[in-house]
Formats: C-alpha cells, structure tokens, sequence
C-alpha cells in the first residue's frame, strides 16, 4: 500500500504568557492508503492535538509531516487549504454547520468551493445522502434534524470532494449509542470503498473496528496494536476484549 502520511518527530508547544506546555513529543508514525486508525489515551494526552498538526489545521513546533510527497511545514496558508479542501475530510464532535443553509447546501458546499461542477457537485451530495439514509433531510435547516442524522450530515460533506483521507475527531461523542453506531457503519463503509481515516475516540467499541490502534500518553505514542482488517463477520465482543486488555495494560 502506498504511504499518504509519514509524520517523525513531531512536536507541538504551546505558548501563553511565557508560560510554554509541549504537548506533543517527538511523535512518529505513517498511515497507509485505506487504512483505519485509531488514536486513544488518557484526556489531555495531545489526541486532538495529534489531529489537526497532523492534517496542517495547526502549525507544528518541530519535526515533519509528509502528505503524499508534500512536506506540510513548507506550504503556505492558501496551499494547505487548498489540500485540505481536496484531498482531505473533515468530521468533529461539535458538528460544525452553517446555520443559514440547509442540509443539502451545507454538504455540497465545498465541492463547489473545490471547483466541481454544480452539476457534478449536486450529483455527488445527492447520491452520499441516499447511500447515508437522510435523502428526506435535504432542505432542512439544522436545528431540524436529530443528532444522528446531522452526524451523518457531516459525513457526507466530509466525503464529496472524495478525500484520501478522513480526520474524525470524537465522531461519535455527542451521540447516543444508536447514533454512534449508524455512524460507525457508514464510517466502516467510507473505509471499504477506500477512504483512509484517523480518528480520535474514548470508546473501546469504536475503536475496535480500526485496524489499528495507536495509544497517546503525555503527548507520546506508548504503544500501537493491530488489530487487523474489520471483516464482515468479525467477533466484535473478541475484538474489544483484545482491546480492552490491552488498554488496560497501559493504565487505562
């Protein structure tokens, strides 16, 4: 599989008032083409933090992060939006959404935004829409919809440019386990048809159906478990215990 991110010896200071917290430290690793990755640890262990160095959302104090060639530490602002709008997806706990448009407007957006056609654009919001159930939602405004089905909103604005690679950041926490488990689905899916993701998460369940696990304490990795392809008649309650055990051995 080819490499589309290589991240070594990353760090990530924080400065405020003269008063400096490194929150990330010397941090490497690579991610794969469609490969699912998860990144775990303690609160105020640098997850999020690890999320957006890693996706040029927020500048690093030192080391590298390599997007398919790409040393994001050279590229200027407009660049790495740029990339950011094309080649990458987006999806957070607080779902992000622009409260003047409705459903349909706020996930074709930026596909317009990345020069595709209205045509092609509408074509593609349209058809991640049925595929993600919530076609019935399309001209609601965003006050209008469940939890659940804003989620999925957001997953399919975070796929219509068709990014190599998804950020999730909690993708689920704000969800009730129901929720959290259709999007988990249609994150699997993503995944099957391609889409590399790195996600951060607290939940052992989710976590479970990544390929690999990457655990962060202090702001560095500690360990990483494989725990393979999620196939589709995988024994999910095996696959969390193996977790489960395994977190625990690292003081979770």
């Amino acid at each position: 599989m080819e490499t589309v991110i290589t991240v070594k010896d990353l760090c990530k200071t924080y400065t405020v008032k003269k008063h400096s917290t490194e929150v990330l430290k010397n941090v490497s690793f690579s991610l794969h083409e469609g490969e699912f990755t998860a990144v775990m640890g303690p609160s105020g262990s640098g997850k999020s933090t690890l999320l957006y160095t890693v996706s040029g959302m927020d500048a690093m104090t030192a080391g590298s992060v390599d997007f398919y060639g790409k040393d994001l530490g050279t590229l200027r602002y407009q660049e790495l939006s740029q990339l950011r709008l094309t080649e990458m997806g987006f999806i957070f706990q607080q779902m992000y959404m622009m409260k003047k448009l409705c459903i349909f407007d706020n996930i074709v957006l930026p596909a317009y935004q990345a020069g595709v056609p209205h045509k092609e654009a509408n074509d593609r919001a349209a058809a991640l829409m049925e595929r993600l159930g919530i076609t019935d939602i399309a001209k609601h405004e965003i006050n209008e919809v469940s939890g659940g089905q804003l989620q999925r909103a957001c997953l399919c604005r975070a796929l219509i440019n068709e990014p190599k690679i998804l950020f999730a950041d909690e993708p689920t926490g704000a969800l009730n386990s129901k929720a959290a488990g259709e999007v988990m689905q249609e994150l699997a899916a993503a995944n099957r048809a391609g889409t590399g993701i790195l996600m951060v998460t607290h939940s052992v369940r989710v976590a479970a159906m990544s390929d690999q696990v990457l655990y962060l304490m202090d702001g560095g990795i500690e360990g990483e478990m494989t725990l393979g392809r999620l196939a589709d008649d995988a024994d999910m309650t095996e696959r969390e215990r193996k977790l489960s055990t395994w977190l625990m051995e690292r003081g979770w």
